[in-house]
């Protein structure tokens, strides 16, 4: 969702419009790359992989999947750590008859193909993935040809930083840090939005490679990795404030005695943005589930990058330490795999209120 996960994370799903199955090229899609189309051999030949199937990737694999089958491409590697989310991805494409490849291991991903994907869902997990990936790129025997490494995941600048270094220690090889912003539902429908920094001709391939087919726009941050990095957490860092005034005025609209039904039906007439919108509906219902959202855990390592960037730069995020201490409130009293809109729990507890509406594992703190 982001995670991984992440801006306007809770606009409720589109259907499609008429005529036009996820990935497929509409109207929307003019002007969505902001590079020119690479040379057709070079595209057409390229052995697309991509690493990690949580709740983003696996949608996300299988659009990318269904496109390359559809234009009599190389069909798609993937690979996953965890059964779990592997037997998801493999389930949903056998049901649409996609083909597709199970990679025996990292090692056989660096050695078959020429773009490699990842999602995943911490600094840590990019960093052992990749590094294993670069190892085993190292053996293979066509090194004269080049190879991309393609982050989607949220991760510090530090981190982009650092795997580009490595990456780029050896000959042929590119980096990109290419987080992308919207939650599962947006994977699913390939209406994702890209940032992506990096190397021009390694973006250039996989801009075309992934719009519309997984994402359906690409937003251009330069050749400096740690642009697209700082992009993304502050990004998240506008979704972030939005939960924690729907919080704070939710909580105030219910002990005055207003009620927060009264201040969503405001929200909908006066506020109708997205997040407003689709947050504000999690926290009025109590409905904090993360099978189409982003989980406190996720939110609280972000927004410990957030406040890391604001501190790097001088710059204060009063809304943003705030919300990180309801975060942490809220895993406390409900647990880490609730989504990040219950980060309401740390404000009603501050008011005197009962964290949430109903039962989340608050049984363990009852006699």
């Amino acid at each position: 969702m982001s995670l991984h996960a992440h801006f306007q994370e809770a606009l409720q799903v589109q259907e499609p419009a008429a005529g036009h199955a996820p990935g497929s090229v509409s109207p929307h899609t003019s002007g969505a790359i902001p590079f020119s189309r690479p040379a057709s051999p070079g595209i057409m030949h390229d052995q697309l992989a991509f690493v990690g199937l949580g709740s983003i990737g696996h949608w996300a694999a299988l659009n990318l999947a269904r496109r390359l089958e559809e234009e009599g491409k190389p069909s798609l590697i993937v690979w996953n750590r965890g059964a779990e989310g592997l037997e998801l991805f493999k389930a949903l494409a056998d049901k649409d008859s996609i083909t597709y490849r199970v990679a025996e291991s990292l090692d056989d991903v660096a050695q078959k193909a020429d773009i490699i994907l990842a999602s995943l869902g911490s600094d840590r997990a990019s960093e052992e993935v990749f590094g294993a990936l670069f190892a085993a790129h190292e053996k293979r025997k066509d090194g004269s040809k080049s190879t991309i490494f393609v982050d989607m995941s949220t991760v510090g600048p530090a981190t982009a930083d650092k795997l580009e270094r490595a990456c780029s220690a050896k000959p042929n090889r590119h980096f990109l840090c290419a987080p992308v912003f919207g939650p599962p539902p947006f994977a699913k429908d390939a209406t994702l939005v890209m940032a992506i920094a990096g190397q021009y001709h390694a973006k250039k391939r996989v801009s075309h490679a992934l719009c519309p087919a997984v994402v359906r726009k690409v937003m251009d941050l330069g050749s400096d990795v740690e642009r697209a990095a700082k992009f993304k957490l502050t990004g998240n860092a506008m979704v972030l404030g939005c939960i924690e005034l729907l919080a704070e005025t939710t909580t105030l609209a219910d002990q005055s005695g207003v009620g927060a039904e009264k201040l969503y039906e405001l929200i909908q007439e006066f506020f109708p943005a997205p997040s407003f919108i689709g947050y504000g509906k999690k926290i009025l219902a109590d409905n904090f589930k993360t099978d189409e959202g982003f989980t406190l855990a996720g939110g609280i390592k972000d927004a410990s990058h957030i406040r890391k960037l604001g501190e790097d730069c001088s710059v204060p995020l009063p809304i943003v330490d705030i919300a990180h201490q309801h975060l942490i409130t809220a895993r406390a009293t409900g647990g880490a795999d609730l989504d990040w809109s219950s980060l309401v729990a740390g404000q009603r507890i501050a008011a005197g209120l009962p964290p949430f509406k109903r039962h989340v594992r608050l049984e363990r703190y009852e006699d």
